[in-house]
């Protein structure tokens, strides 16, 4: 009996090698008709005998290929770009590049076990889809276009993933191509909208190190620390080697500055500042000091800064005068908070209200700056303005409240 069942299962087995081989000779037969022989040979490919033929992985890429170029054909015709299916025509290229990068595996898996002597198909599938790799790209952008983000990161990140396929580890050219990086950053940002935290940090170390867009990849990188991963050490490496890398970029020195003062670091704050505007002077950095001064108290110091900002009258001058104003404004809170503590009669209340007026009256020209310079950003002017005319002249106070709209 049980050499019955033995026989059955050879022949089941043999029946079913069978099936599997006239799949490929049927998907064979419809080359001229590539888009029925793909959905053909399916089957072949999740077949262990056939899936393990590498021409079988290669017969399924040409007939990508097939359906890839019939529609990129259509680009190029006069009014074909309106018949063109996009999608079909990127999707086809992704199955391509899947099936002929299999087939290099299963091939290279036979050269290693001794079937094969030699790899016969890496040559040709190497040359096609290095020819075709940038319209990957194409792809990628397509995608985008639409929101697709999914699709957009399957594109980009196989446009970069492919220079670490095996058939080209020793192409040197691709392996230098600095388009690799760029469009990292385009996989990392697609991640990013995915919340495909893992592929974030995939890409964005690649993506970094593109001179042009680098900074992309690392700010998807450091919010993915924060947000996401609540890693605090990643999150302020990664800042660190953003204003390092892309000191034009306000994201880094603006998150790194925001983090020390709330740390309290705030001479370790006015020293990196204080390298950056030794290579290069900008009204941020510039700002950025005069904040930092601001917090340490040393409000001349932060004036003389500021005042530079107005000097190079090139961005940043309403957030100057409404700095500047603060230098006086809340130094003058403090006394009106003491003065909440003393009786009206005491003669320090007197000596208080002095100095109040005093600080207010410095403060006021430079919110009335901020006002010229931003009309409607009162959120730099705004309440300031309305406590010193409260203070100082009432009438000012009830124009001001009118223009205001309250």
């Amino acid at each position: 009996m049980r050499k019955v069942l033995s026989t059955v299962a050879l022949l089941l087995t043999a029946c079913a090698m069978s099936a599997q081989v006239s799949v490929v000779k049927e998907a064979k037969s419809l080359k001229g008709k590539p888009e029925e022989a793909a959905k053909v040979i399916e089957a072949a490919l999740t077949n262990s005998e056939t899936a393990s033929d590498p021409e079988t992985w290669k017969l399924a890429g040409d007939f990508q290929k097939a359906i890839y170029d019939e529609e990129n054909m259509k680009l190029y015709l006069p009014g074909g770009g309106a018949t063109a299916d996009t999608t079909k025509l990127y999707n086809s290229l992704v199955k391509m590049f899947e099936y002929y990068l299999k087939c290099d595996e299963v091939e290279q898996a036979q050269v290693t076990s001794g079937k094969l002597k030699k790899a016969k198909l890496r040559k040709k599938n190497a040359e096609t889809l290095k020819a075709l790799r940038n319209n990957l790209i194409n792809g990628g952008v397509d995608a985008f276009n639409k929101n697709d983000y999914k699709a957009a990161q399957n594109y980009f990140g196989l446009f970069v993933d492919v220079v670490g396929a095996p058939m080209f580890a020793d192409d040197a050219a691709l392996q230098a191509d600095t388009l690799n990086a760029l469009y990292a950053n385009y996989a990392a940002m697609a991640a990013a909208n995915l919340e495909d935290h893992d592929a974030v940090l995939k890409y964005g170390k690649i993506g970094k190190e593109s001179n042009e867009e680098g900074w992309r990849s690392l700010m998807f990188m450091a919010e993915t620390y924060s947000k996401e991963l609540k890693d605090t050490v990643q999150w302020v490496a990664t800042l660190k080697e953003g204003m390092q890398k892309f000191p034009s970029q306000d994201f880094f020195v603006g998150n790194i500055m925001d983090y020390y003062i709330q740390k309290g670091l705030v001479e370790e704050a006015v020293a990196e500042i204080d390298a950056l505007l030794a290579k290069k002077e900008t009204p941020y950095y510039l700002y950025v000091k005069g904040v930092l001064q601001y917090e340490q108290k040393s409000y001349d110091d932060a004036i003389v800064t500021l005042k530079r900002i107005i000097d190079l009258n090139d961005g940043l001058v309403a957030e100057a005068y409404s700095k500047m104003g603060d230098c006086y404004f809340f130094p003058a809170q403090v006394v009106v908070e003491a003065n909440s503590t003393i009786a009206i009669e005491d003669p320090q209340y007197a000596e208080n209200d002095k100095k109040i007026v005093e600080l207010y009256e410095k403060a006021k020209p430079y919110y009335e700056k901020a006002k010229e310079a931003a009309p409607d950003n009162n959120r730099l002017w705004g309440q300031f303005l309305l406590n010193i005319y409260w203070k100082l002249n009432r009438a000012e106070y009830e124009a001001l409240e009118k223009e205001m709209g309250y």
